[in-house]
């Protein structure tokens, strides 16, 4: 069973769970984490991040939230720091806490993407996607226009931009089979997108669990200090080596069942506790379960189970 299989197999929940943080309701904070650089951390409805850069050429947006009502408070942040042009949107993957704000910045004429991002987003089923997310309340769904990238990259891609130079990366499929992460070498600085989350359980229903921590080892093993999550407060490298170090845990109680023949609900029954005790600080432990049968899924297929 391919790969493609194995995402086809959990579309009916591929949005059900990174939804289960819609209902919550969070002020947006725009924190200032390097000059010029903005991370604007939260918002109403939904804690995805944006993080946009002012230069003295223009500014570069990551990630635009999940609606347009959402993105016109990014551009409300901007325009009351600078008038200079959006030269550079980027999406670090296709889900739309990340991408349904594209179309308020369709004036840069660049939004930037992975080629599966592009795919993603073009395909039927982002209609599908978009109806997911509807479906909760978020203030200004309706107004959604699916705004796909127009520039895609394959495996790296490099931006250089009033004395900012961004490395966009894609180091194969992870948290979906499109990510992207940033890295600033000049700022010791990555913007990891969805590959890390800052105490919280991942949204798993489209990862690839061993190539997400190969992702992360890389990232890991590069020369930064200041990591910029898709969810959560920014912190600093041991927030990539949480993460890593949560999905090699999750893999490893995973397998150990896996080897002893149990099914996947005898499986979620035993790893649960486990994850709940041992991450007993971070947030959506709703999503447990579905994180367990993803893995299930992938090492059940990788071992011919």
């Amino acid at each position: 069973m391919t790969g493609k299989t194995l995402k086809t197999i959990t579309l009916g929940w591929v949005v059900g769970l990174i939804l289960s943080l819609c209902p919550q309701i969070l002020a947006a904070k725009t924190v200032e984490v390097l000059p010029n650089i903005f991370a604007i951390v939260d918002g109403e409805g939904v804690d995805s991040n944006t993080t946009f850069i002012i230069t003295k050429e223009g500014v570069i947006v990551i990630d635009t939230r999940v609606s347009p009502k959402e993105a016109e408070k990014v551009m409300t942040e901007i325009r009351q720091r600078t008038d200079l042009p959006i030269v550079y949107t980027i999406n670090t993957h296709y889900h739309g806490d990340h991408t349904f704000g594209n179309q308020v910045f369709k004036g840069s004429k660049t939004i930037i993407a992975h080629k599966n991002v592009l795919q993603s987003l073009i395909d039927p089923s982002a209609k599908d996607h978009l109806a997911k997310f509807k479906t909760f309340n978020i203030p200004g769904m309706d107004e959604v226009k699916i705004t796909p990238p127009n520039v895609v990259y394959e495996k790296g891609m490099e931006i250089f931009l009033g004395g900012y130079h961004l490395r966009l990366i894609h180091r194969g499929r992870g948290h979906t089979d499109g990510d992207t992460f940033i890295y600033m070498n000049e700022w010791r600085t990555v913007i990891t997108g969805d590959l890390v989350f800052n105490k919280q359980f991942p949204y798993m229903g489209d990862a690839y669990v061993d190539e997400w921590i190969d992702a992360l080892q890389f990232m890991e093993d590069q020369d930064n200090e200041l990591i910029i999550p898709g969810h959560g407060d920014v912190g600093g490298k041991p927030l990539i080596i949480a993460m890593k170090h949560y999905l090699l845990v999750l893999k490893g109680l995973v397998r150990k069942q896996l080897e002893k023949g149990k099914t996947l609900s005898e499986t979620k029954a035993a790893v649960r506790p486990v994850l709940l005790e041992k991450y007993s600080g971070w947030k959506k432990q709703e999503r447990l379960d579905g994180n367990i049968e993803r893995a299930f899924l992938e090492y059940s297929l990788k071992e011919g189970l």
